[in-house]
C-alpha cells in the first residue's frame, strides 16, 4: 500500500514539534550533581534538505578539514558557503567571493564549483559580463578553498555573446591529468538551442585551450526547450555528464546523463532522467558528484512540493546516493532520510 503523502507544511510542523519533545526530554533528565553528563549521541544519519534556506546550485568539496558546499548568491553572499566535518550536520560560512571583477557587476554570481590545482584554489562562475545583458564564466584564484576568491582577469573566461552568452561552468580532471571545462550557452535567454560544451583547460586552469566542442542540445520529450547544468564524472573507464533540463521552476526539472568513452564524446544520452520529483522534493536538479569512503553521492537542489518557485526556504540542497551498473546510473529517489550515512 503507498503511504499517504504528508503536506509539507504539517511535516515540519511535525519535525518542529518532535525537536521541542526531545529538548525537554534531554533537559528532564540530566546528570545529578557529581554524576558524569551523558555522552551525546551522534547523528543518526543524513537528515535531507540537509540544509533548510535557499541554497541553489550546490556544490561539494573535500578539504583537509572535511566538507565545503557552494552555492549561487544568496544570504547577503556572492557565493554562499557551508562547512561541515562529515557531510551530516553544516554550518553556514562566510561569502568566498565578496569582491567581484571590474568587468561585471554585482547581484548574479551563479553555479561556483571549486577545483584545486596545484598550490591553488580556482572558483569557475556565472556572472553578468560587460554586457550586462548576457552572462557568462569567470574563473577566480584563492589560497584557501573557502576563499576570499579574487579574479584578476580583465575579461571573462568563456562569454559566447552571440549564443545568448555563458552559464553553468563545470570543470573536470580527467584520470590522465588533463583538465577540461564544461559549460552551456544560455540559448533559451534569446530563443535558440541551447548546447552542452567542452573545452580543454591549461595546465594551471586559468585559461582555455585550443577550441571549444558542442556535445549536445534539447532532443529529449522530458527536457522541454533547455538543458543546463553539465558535471563531468568517470567511472571504471566511462565518462558520464550529468545535466539538468526543462523548467528549473517547476516540477519538470530533472536531471539526466550521457556516456562516452573521452570526455571530449561523442556522448550518447540515457533517454529517460535519473532523477525527478516525487512526494518531498520537486524539481531536482542542478546536480554534483562527490565520492566519500567508497561510495558516490549526488548533490542537487529541490523544492519543497507546495513552494515550488517560492523564495522562501526556496531550493534547498539535498543528498541522494548513486550506484554504477555497467554503463547504466541509478540514484536513489529524494527521501527525508537516506538509509546510509555519507
Amino acid at each position: 500500500m503507498i503511504p499517504p503523502v504528508i503536506p509539507a507544511p504539517i511535516l515540519r510542523l511535525t519535525t518542529a514539534l518532535a525537536a521541542v519533545a526531545i529538548v525537554i526530554t534531554i533537559t528532564g533528565c540530566q546528570s545529578a550533581p557529581g554524576q558524569p553528563a551523558p555522552t551525546p549521541t551522534p547523528p543518526a544519519g543524513l537528515m535531507n534538505p540537509f540544509f533548510d534556506q535557499d541554497f541553489p546550485d550546490p556544490f561539494i568539496l573535500s578539504s583537509g578539514a572535511g566538507y565545503i558546499a557552494y552555492a549561487t548568491n544568496g544570504a547577503d553572499s556572492n557565493v554562499q558557503t557551508l562547512t561541515s566535518p562529515d557531510m551530516i550536520t553544516w554550518t553556514r560560512g562566510d561569502d568566498a567571493m565578496p569582491n567581484l571583477p571590474s568587468w561585471t557587476t554585482a547581484g548574479k554570481v551563479w553555479a561556483p564549483e571549486v577545483a584545486k590545482v596545484g598550490g591553488k584554489y580556482l572558483i569557475y562562475y556565472t556572472t553578468p559580463a560587460p554586457d550586462h545583458s548576457i552572462q557568462c564564466v569567470g574563473v577566480a584564484q584563492a589560497d584557501r578553498p573557502l576563499g576570499p576568491f579574487v579574479d584578476h582577469n580583465t575579461k571573462p573566461l568563456v562569454c559566447q555573446s552571440d549564443q545568448g552568452g555563458s552559464i553553468d561552468p563545470s570543470p573536470f580532471k580527467a584520470p590522465d591529468g588533463k583538465r577540461y571545462l564544461y559549460w552551456k550557452n544560455d540559448g533559451n535567454a534569446i530563443g535558440v538551442d541551447t548546447w552542452i560544451s567542452v573545452q580543454q583547460l591549461s595546465n594551471d586552469g586559468t585559461h582555455l585551450v585550443g577550441r571549444p566542442k558542442r556535445l549536445f542540445r534539447q532532443t529529449e520529450p522530458w527536457e522541454g526547450k533547455l538543458i543546463e547544468a553539465p558535471f563531468g564524472w568517470e567511472h571504471d573507464g566511462t565518462y558520464y555528464l550529468f545535466y539538468s533540463a526543462n523548467d528549473y521552476a517547476s516540477a519538470d526539472y530533472a536531471v539526466g546523463y550521457a556516456t562516452a568513452s573521452s570526455p571530449l564524446g561523442p556522448f550518447t544520452k540515457h533517454p529517460e532522467p535519473v532523477l525527478t520529483s516525487d512526494a518531498v522534493a520537486s524539481g531536482p536538479g542542478h546536480c554534483a558528484l562527490i565520492e566519500k569512503d567508497g561510495n558516490v553521492w549526488m548533490v542537487y537542489h529541490a523544492w519543497p512540493p507546495d513552494e515550488v518557485g517560492s523564495s522562501i526556504p526556496g531550493r534547498e540542497p539535498w543528498l541522494s546516493k548513486v550506484t554504477f551498473d555497467g554503463m547504466q546510473v541509478k540514484v536513489a529517489e529524494p527521501q527525508t532520510r537516506p538509509t546510509d550515512r555519507p
